[in-house]
C-alpha cells in the first residue's frame, strides 16, 4: 500500500472531541506580523506549559509504579498534580500579558481539526493556530488551510470551521495521535468504572 495513502488513513482514523486552549490568526502580509508579535507574547507561557508536560511524562512512569502498590496514594498524587496544573493555568492565562484564549471545544484529528468561530472564514484561507492540549500539556504551533465552513446550529459560535493541517511534521502528527489515544483510553476507563 502507498505510504501516502497509509498516512492519510491514519490521520482520518484518529479523531476525538476535546477541549483546548486554542487561538488562530488568518495569515496574510499584515496579520503575519501581528501573529509573530502575538507568538512572542505567548512563547513564555508555551515554554512553561511544555516544561510542565515534560515533567508530567517523566513522573507518569513513577506514578504507574506507585499505583500498582497503592491506588490511594496514586490517586492522591494525581489530585495534587491536577491542583498544580490548575494553579499554573490560572497564573499563565489570567496574566494580562498573554493573548491566549479560554478553553474551547475542538474536534481534533491527526490531519486537521474543526472548531467554532464567530468569524466566517473563506475556504482556502491559511491560518496559524496555537493550541494547548491540557491532558498532556501539549503545546502546538500549527498552520492549516480552511477546507469547510458550516453554520453551527448549537454551541457558542455561529460557524464551524474545518481545517486541514499544512506542513505538519511527523513528530507533531505522532504527538497528536498519542494525545488522542490517551484521551480515548481515559474515556474507556471512565465508562468501565461507571
Amino acid at each position: 500500500m502507498n505510504t501516502d495513502v497509509q498516512a492519510n488513513e491514519r490521520r482520518q482514523y484518529y479523531r476525538i472531541d476535546d477541549s483546548a486552549i486554542f487561538s488562530y490568526h488568518v495569515l496574510n502580509k499584515e496579520s503575519d506580523i501581528e501573529h509573530i508579535n502575538a507568538a512572542e507574547k505567548i512563547s513564555t507561557a508555551f515554554e512553561m506549559i511544555e516544561l510542565f508536560g515534560q515533567m508530567n511524562q517523566q513522573m507518569s512512569v513513577s506514578l504507574g509504579r506507585i499505583s500498582e502498590n497503592s491506588a490511594d496514594i496514586a490517586a492522591y498524587l494525581k489530585g495534587l498534580d491536577n491542583k498544580i496544573e490548575l494553579l499554573a493555568q490560572m497564573y499563565l492565562f489570567k496574566d494580562s500579558q498573554t493573548d491566549l484564549e479560554p478553553r474551547r471545544q475542538i474536534n481534533l484529528g491527526a490531519g486537521g481539526l474543526a472548531f467554532g468561530s464567530d468569524e466566517k472564514l473563506r475556504q482556502g484561507t491559511l491560518i496559524a493556530m496555537d493550541m494547548i492540549l491540557s491532558t498532556d500539556l501539549l503545546c502546538l504551533h500549527l498552520t492549516g488551510r480552511v477546507i469547510q465552513i458550516s453554520n453551527e446550529k448549537k454551541g457558542d459560535f455561529p460557524y464551524r470551521i474545518s481545517v486541514g493541517f499544512v506542513e505538519i511534521s511527523d513528530n507533531e502528527v505522532d504527538q497528536i495521535i498519542k494525545h488522542i489515544m490517551r484521551l480515548q483510553a481515559e474515556q474507556l476507563r471512565a465508562k468501565r468504572e461507571s
